[in-house]
């Protein structure tokens, strides 16, 4: 809700990258082509406004506000900049599709996931183009004539590249006084966990942290809030006990996390003197990012060696 009588509600993509699968022959997925025009464009993969005052709407009583949005899950009104932000998830399934260009490793650490601005009339360029966070730019997918290298200048760029596959469910903007100030008006981001970075191993499943000023993100995502997985290299999703979901902030700003496995929320609050939180504990939130479900993974030395049994 945007207080102006405004609501955004949603509308995924129904496929990864609109897909024409009689462009290939049963079920192999290798050299598959897009549809163009893209038709789920017309009432998916976009952002519908609409009027927070009327009952019984459908989604043609809304008005496209953005569209070549492939899914976002986590979106919010930030008050202090009177606009709308959202998390969007990327595409999979690049060394499916065209193994010739990308390799096992460049699809477990592409496309990004973005954290986007959005504004009235903004096109993000799904299906036709997914963002690369090593180049910083838009590159023209392979299901639509790309090979990894011509960039797409035409779409709007997120305004940071989040590691690829790790599902930013929830957005949060901290409003409250619970936490040290460097905190306030930041953004909180829900990472529910990849499901598809084998043969590397699984990435995500923390609450993490943006710092903002103006806006925009004032450096790196951080690590706020660890543990979830309780193991220490995720093989498959299943392994972790919990996957983060949900974000509230309570009256005392609080910030309550929901999972979504077992069906857990945790409260989180800070009891110790918020002027003394600095450098020393932020390093030490730092050191939690050489884990194998944090850190981007080596091409050639943190490959997962699985046997698959009958």
């Amino acid at each position: 809700f945007d207080n102006k009588g405004g609501m955004y509600v949603t509308f995924g993509a129904p496929t990864n990258v609109c897909e024409d699968w009689n462009s290939v022959e049963g079920e192999n997925s290798e050299g598959i082509k897009g549809l163009y025009p893209c038709p789920q464009l017309i009432d998916h993969a976009g952002i519908w406004r609409f009027d927070d005052s009327k009952q019984n709407q459908w989604q043609h009583d809304g008005e496209l506000f953005a569209t070549g949005i492939r899914s976002v899950v986590g979106i919010s009104w930030n008050d202090e900049e009177n606009k709308l932000y959202a998390l969007q998830h990327g595409r999979d399934y690049l060394h499916g599709h065209a193994p010739q260009f990308f390799s096992k490793w460049q699809n477990a650490v592409l496309p990004a996931e973005e954290f986007v601005q959005i504004s009235k009339g903004d096109n993000f360029g799904w299906p036709y183009s997914y963002y690369d966070h090593y180049k910083k730019t838009r590159i023209a997918a392979p299901e639509y004539d790309g090979d990894g290298s011509q960039p797409v200048n035409q779409y709007k760029l997120p305004l940071m590249g989040l590691p690829a596959h790790w599902a930013p469910n929830d957005l949060l903007f901290y409003k409250g006084n619970q936490f040290p100030e460097r905190y306030k008006n930041g953004a909180f981001i829900a990472f529910h966990g990849s499901t598809n970075r084998t043969p590397y191993p699984q990435g995500g499943y923390i609450v993490a942290f943006i710092p903002m000023e103006d806006g925009k993100p004032k450096g790196n995502w951080e690590v706020f809030a660890d543990g979830f997985a309780q193991v220490d290299t995720i093989i498959n999703m299943a392994d972790a006990k919990y996957r983060p979901m949900g974000l509230a902030e309570g009256p005392d700003g609080s910030l309550y996390v929901s999972e979504s496995k077992q069906g857990k929320v945790w409260r989180i609050i800070y009891q110790k003197n918020k002027s003394d939180f600095g450098k020393e504990q932020l390093n030490k939130m730092e050191l939690l990012r050489s884990k194998s479900y944090l850190k981007e993974p080596h091409e050639k030395n943190d490959l997962l060696k699985i046997e698959t049994t009958n």
